[in-house]
């Protein structure tokens, strides 16, 4: 109940960590990322009861190693699993107040091991001084008293990171007007750990737990910060989870990988948590790959049990950067699948209207709304599938007409006309455009007015038609010449690559095996690009037949390096000397760092571009994690003529 409670009243200060977080980068995820290190290790303890305080501490520690991320709860996790070592160590299944007491000292003395260089001012130095100034204060009588004066200490010590952080000569904090998040973070979950001691435990959402939560309360004032102060030379938050090889030990991976950091560069922000058999790597970097090659061979299994990558440029872009959707003035409402294939960076996704679709775990059954999942979440679950171990089979089911009918009805509050965009109306193909045309026919006339269907034909890539509709929304464009320039794409200009795993592939063959050519086979561990030729067409093939083209090969390999160099040469080749490319938006899964390397390669190779090419790469959602797996991609291309 102390972690349930820490954890509820961490997890509603979420969009306040969020918003407060200014180092080492204003990427704008200390309260998500924290939320996530304790999510599912507190619902697990839950789940699985146990008044063993050895057995509690060993199982929070092994789920927080294998579920913290990023800077924040990377050293949270770190934490808990340097109390475990500590209640390990008393040896006993409960322990009195002042051996509790002697735990929490021996966890803060340990903080300073999980970086190279603690930094004054942070989460690290903030739980460190809060947990040693306990010694002064002990003997404690009880747990309330114990609980109580830690957290009083992590208020002292938290109110004094503005002036210790220092950057380059810069109080950074105090110039951005906050205390340091992750520090807060911490002081909120040992604020929440004492209120359960005293029978005060904060409100608990029903949804606390839930994996399709996105947003949380908070009841905190709107916050004024300056999200400058700090910025990084590195672009992505790289994680890796090593399970260690017989003999291997974590301070061997440990000056690996801080070798290469100090030596050759690789990146910085290193951040170690050891854990049992395995040990968790935290790193900024400009090239995730090197680090996890440095760790590859000290690991047991063929794979990392768990890689993470994030571009922080494009976080910090999306909380803090300036707002490029403005329909305001737009004389139509766009709904279809915006937020699984739009970059939050680019898009203010409340602008546009999603198009329910539900993700169903074999393990619950339960419809998981994937319009609501988190980023973080989705991590966790990719790498679950990474495993076969951990690994779950999931189906999609499609919304009923009445929640469709709901959701547009929702669109039209705005008294616009509605642009609803479907791959199929055709109810052998698409469920969900089945029971969306059922649910345009249940309104009233005068709202069936207002509503026009544009079936573009090409499933789940959608993203050139969104974005073109939304560029004329935003021009003041009337609904029908957004449609005409659809129309345009999808029957003249659209194409795109598909880089595939033969995994993933015989996954495909058993979902929908009739989208494959009769007699179609796969090499194991291969990759493959399905794929359109990338030029225009002067004849318009009819809706139902394109389908039956997503799953045309195009090229082959036996590495995602060489599949894109043979695409990039394939796109190149296939245009004609008066086609350029007007649009490449990229969706990876997983590892955005591959779609970004990508368009780096078409650019090095002189791809033929518009001067005002849209170039976007962004990671795919929960859906996914249904149909594709860790370091796939896609890429959509929009051909124009010169």
């Amino acid at each position: 109940m102390l972690l349930v409670s820490g954890f509820a009243k961490m997890s509603s200060k979420t969009n306040e960590l969020n918003t407060i977080n200014v180092f080492p980068i204003a990427d704008g995820d200390t309260g998500a990322n924290m939320k996530v290190c304790l999510k599912l290790p507190v619902r697990n303890l839950l789940l699985k009861p146990n008044d063993n305080i050895m057995t509690v501490s060993r199982e929070l520690a092994a789920d927080v190693l294998l579920n913290g991320q990023g800077n924040s709860g990377t050293i949270l996790s770190h934490f808990f699993v340097e109390l475990a070592e500590a209640v390990r160590e008393v040896n006993k299944s409960d322990m009195s107040v002042d051996e509790f007491t002697s735990c929490l000292i021996k966890a803060g003395v340990a903080m300073d091991s999980s970086v190279p260089n603690p930094v004054q001012g942070t989460l690290i130095s903030v739980s460190r001084d809060a947990l040693l100034g306990l010694e002064k204060q002990r003997p404690f009588a009880t747990l309330d008293v114990l609980l109580k004066a830690m957290h009083k200490s992590c208020q002292i010590e938290l109110a004094k990171t503005p002036d210790q952080l220092i950057v380059d000569g810069v109080k950074v904090l105090e110039k951005a007007g906050v205390v340091d998040s992750g520090a807060q973070g911490f002081a909120y979950l040992a604020e929440g750990m004492y209120l359960a001691s005293i029978g005060e435990l904060p409100n608990v959402e029903p949804r606390l737990f839930h994996t399709a939560t996105l947003t949380t309360s908070d009841d905190s004032p709107p916050i004024s910060v300056d999200h400058t102060v700090c910025d990084s030379k590195y672009r992505y938050c790289t994680e890796a989870v090593v399970m260690l090889k017989e003999g291997v030990t974590p301070n061997v991976v440990f000056d690996s990988v801080q070798k290469a950091a100090s030596q050759e560069g690789i990146g910085d922000s290193s951040v170690f948590v050891k854990g049992f058999d395995m040990v968790k790597i935290h790193m900024h970097t400009n090239d995730p790959d090197q680090l996890f090659d440095i760790l590859q061979p000290f690991n047991r299994d063929p794979i990392l049990k768990k890689e993470k990558v994030e571009d922080m440029l494009d976080m910090r872009e999306s909380m803090h950067g300036d707002e490029t959707l403005d329909l305001a003035d737009a004389k139509f409402t766009i709904m279809g699948l915006c937020s699984y294939v739009l970059p939050k960076s680019t898009y203010d996704l409340d602008e546009l209207h999603t198009l329910p679709i539900f993700g169903v775990p074999s393990t619950t059954q339960e419809p998981i709304d994937m319009r609501f999942v988190s980023d973080e979440d989705v991590c966790v679950l990719l790498n679950q599938q990474r495993h076969k171990d951990t690994a779950i089979r999931y189906t999609t089911a499609a919304p009923n007409p009445m929640q469709l009918k709901i959701e547009i009805l929702a669109a039209l509050t705005k008294g616009k006309p509605l642009l609803v965009f479907l791959f199929s109306a055709d109810k052998r193909i698409s469920a969900t455009g089945r029971n969306t045309m059922v649910a345009i026919d249940m309104l009233e006339d005068e709202q069936k007015k207002l509503v026009k269907v544009f079936v573009h034909g090409w499933t789940f890539y959608e993203q050139p038609f969104l974005t073109e509709a939304i560029k004329f929304a935003e021009g003041g464009k009337s609904i029908d010449e957004a449609i005409e320039a659809c129309k345009e794409i999808g029957d003249h200009c659209f194409s795109f690559s598909n880089f595939v795993t033969s995994s993933s592939v015989r996954k495909l063959m058993a979902w929908r095996p009739g989208i494959f050519p009769e007699g179609f086979t796969v090499e194991d561990n291969s990759f493959i690009a399905f794929g359109l030729p990338v030029t225009t067409r002067d004849v318009v093939m009819p809706l139902a037949e394109r389908v039956g083209k997503l799953m045309t090969v195009q090229n082959k390999a036996m590495s995602m390096v060489d599949l894109q160099d043979a695409e990039i040469a394939r796109v190149k080749d296939n245009l004609k000397p008066d086609e350029k490319l007007s649009k490449v938006i990229v969706q990876t899964i997983g590892r955005i760092d591959i779609g970004h390397k990508f368009l780096q390669k078409m650019k090095d190779a002189n791809v033929p571009m518009m001067d005002d090419v849209e170039l976007s790469v962004c990671n795919a959602g929960i859906f996914a994690a249904v149909v594709s797996a860790w370091g796939e991609m896609a890429a959509v291309y929009v051909v124009k003529k010169v």
